[in-house]
């Protein structure tokens, strides 16, 4: 990830190379579906399925949740946030967890396939 970060920072800053361009898309398209974690400032992790990352290296993460320590017991509870949107400046690293991530079918074509059987 941070070797595409640095090549997208690269196409920012200079005149539009298409081939820097879509070797930097081809790299991230790979992780799409992902499940990654996020280690953002603050000390949070924050992890999700890899949606988007637009021009300016914003990441858009499905199903994120975070897992927070309270402070006293050390317990440790899930945070369902849903759709995150994590701005570069706050990220700190970014990990891919898990393979590609199979998404649900939608209700319609869940119903559509459920017709035909």
């Amino acid at each position: 990830m941070e070797e595409v970060v640095k090549q997208v920072e690269n196409i920012e800053n200079h005149e539009p190379n298409e081939s820097i361009t879509s070797e930097a898309i081809k790299k991230v398209q790979q992780w799409m579906d992902h499940e990654i974690q996020i280690i953002a400032t603050g000390n949070r992790s924050i992890k999700g399925v890899f949606t988007c990352f637009d021009k300016q290296q914003n990441i858009l993460l499905n199903y994120a949740y975070e897992d927070v320590v309270l402070p006293g017991d050390g317990q440790t509870i899930r945070k369902e946030l849903g759709v995150v949107f994590v701005p570069m400046r706050h990220v700190i690293s970014c990990l891919v967890l898990e393979k590609k991530i199979k998404q649900q079918p939608k209700k319609e074509e869940k119903e559509k396939q459920t017709e035909l059987n």
